[in-house]
């Protein structure tokens, strides 16, 4: 827990965090002994399983009645009068419904809130949750996308400073996912979280393409919250056996916009 470790330490903690990792149970341990860590900030030495402050919800559907009863309880100052750690495990297994209040409570969280999820793929979860979260990434496999990050983030980067004349000269790459659409979308999401993490916490020097990733700095977080739910949208619509080829132009279209909105050039249009 190096990176957690830091936090506690310089007093610097998230509000909201994503634990992803391949093994479900691990995910759930580890996410105890950081709230145990947590508590033990404040001068709080406990047992999970009788401190009040500590809710663990862990099931195989997770509906709506479920988190209703949790923003609920998040409204109750905590008992000891310091934190509240809510852990939602395996939150692949939020209904949609149930992952919307999610979101919304994560906008309006009390200081003294901290909430952790847990996912075997942040893919599984909306991306406006995980644009709201600190992702710890337990995964020994999470770096080996199938897809080339490097050539998809320069993509992204070039098209964003107003060059659209790259993604037709790389549309070839990008459409060679059409069976593999979510590997295009998570290397897409990837690429927005690194600048999340790199932008507003800190962490440059963790990526193999951080070139293209400083290149996207002017984006700010409204902007970036506007991509990611553009993102989700045009996702679920390959669900929906929408034209994949339509949806990739309309993903690049986006950032195009975005990147001319940015550099005052909102004026010309496609």
């Amino acid at each position: 827990m190096n990176l957690l470790d830091s936090q506690l330490k310089n007093n610097s903690l998230s509000n909201a965090y994503i634990i992803e990792g391949e093994d479900l149970a691990y995910n759930l341990e580890y996410a105890k002994e950081f709230a145990k860590k947590v508590f033990l900030s404040h001068g709080i030495r406990t047992n999970l399983e009788t401190n009040p402050d500590i809710e663990i919800i862990s099931k195989d559907i997770i509906d709506i009645g479920t988190i209703r009863s949790l923003i609920k309880d998040m409204v109750i100052r905590p008992i000891n009068n310091e934190i509240k750690v809510y852990i939602i495990s395996n939150a692949q297994n939020l209904r949609i419904e149930a992952a919307n209040a999610m979101l919304k409570s994560l906008e309006e969280l009390k200081a003294y809130s901290l909430i952790i999820f847990t996912v075997d793929n942040i893919g599984k979860l909306l991306p406006t949750i995980r644009s709201r979260c600190q992702i710890i990434s337990l995964n020994t496999t999470n770096n080996k996308f199938d897809i080339d990050i490097d050539r998809l983030s320069q993509v992204f980067a070039k098209v964003f400073a107003g060059d659209l004349s790259a993604y037709y000269k790389e549309r070839e790459f990008l459409l060679s996912f059409k069976e593999d659409k979510t590997s295009l979308m998570e290397g897409l999401i990837k690429i927005l979280a690194d600048l999340i993490n790199n932008k507003y916490l800190g962490e440059m020097g963790k990526t193999s393409y951080d070139y293209n990733i400083e290149t996207l700095t002017s984006i700010n977080l409204t902007r970036l919250e506007k991509l990611l739910e553009k993102f989700e949208l045009i996702y679920r619509s390959f669900r929906n056996n929408i034209n994949f080829e339509l949806s990739v132009e309309n993903i690049f279209l986006n950032i195009y916009r975005e990147g001319r909105q940015i550099n005052g050039c909102s004026r010309d249009k496609i």
